[in-house]
């Protein structure tokens, strides 16, 4: 193994140092393009086990730790929650989806991309209690690094990339969840594999999405307003998700 390939193994490993079964979104819009993104069946969310029924949209608040959430159930025995701090969305158990405060959050194409089918959107208040048990804590597992992001989307083809910005001096780390099943150890270990991608340019900074064309060129969207729908159905889309931190939010 080389040296250079060694370093960038570290710098991975030290930035997932405090990973365990949490991921703080920056703002209350991310967690709703997550759910949003979550109901599309191809996504790798719904490899996970996660998705809501296609008339109502689940958007669960844990009035203990005051914040927004959604739990993904792994094929391990651990689960993953995405969270962000905030105030419960509406003080209403039962949303009707044309709300106008959702319009403070969401663009046109996004609100009809995020209630595709839906009717409803309900706020049910619950607290998850299996990712606070240290028998289920989560260990990541680097499974595939890949040296260009080109390469990277090209292959992983991710519904959603989440986002561990670095310093001026640091990488970004892009990372999607790698689903694809071991026969042995994963469920003892609680093992959650990732696919992995430096960033030394920081390209995606500020950016909200990223589309890949046809001939697997790339480029970087602040936000999808900018496509057409019929764009929508010729080009693959990617959401990415930056995270603020690994922090247990009680």
């Amino acid at each position: 193994m080389s040296s250079e390939f060694e370093q960038k193994i570290g710098i991975i490993t030290k930035r997932f140092e405090k990973f365990s079964n949490f991921i703080e979104l920056e703002n209350l819009r991310s967690y709703l393009l997550f759910t949003a993104n979550s109901q599309v069946s191809s996504n790798v969310l719904a490899q996970m086990g996660f998705g809501n029924h296609k008339d109502v949209v689940i958007l669960p608040y844990n009035p203990v730790s005051k914040v927004h959430y959604q739990k993904v159930n792994l094929i391990t025995s651990g689960s993953l929650i995405i969270y962000v701090k905030s105030k419960p969305l509406s003080e209403k158990f039962l949303i009707e989806k044309n709300e106008s405060f959702f319009k403070e959050y969401l663009n046109t194409n996004e609100l009809n991309l995020a209630f595709r089918g839906s009717e409803k959107v309900i706020v049910p208040e619950m607290s998850d209690c299996n990712s606070h048990d240290e028998d289920s804590k989560i260990h990541i597992k680097i499974e595939d690094l890949f040296h260009s992001i080109e390469s990277f989307f090209a292959v992983v083809e991710p519904n959603i990339v989440f986002l561990l910005q670095g310093q001026s001096n640091e990488p970004d780390i892009l990372f999607s969840f790698n689903m694809m099943p071991e026969m042995s150890g994963i469920k003892s270990k609680n093992l959650l594999k990732i696919d992995v991608c430096l960033d030394y340019e920081h390209k995606t900074k500020g950016k909200n999405y990223i589309k890949r064309e046809e001939d697997y060129s790339i480029e970087f969207m602040d936000d999808i307003k900018e496509v057409g729908h019929a764009e929508l159905y010729k080009s693959a889309f990617s959401l990415i998700l930056k995270v603020k931190s690994f922090n247990n939010p009680n």
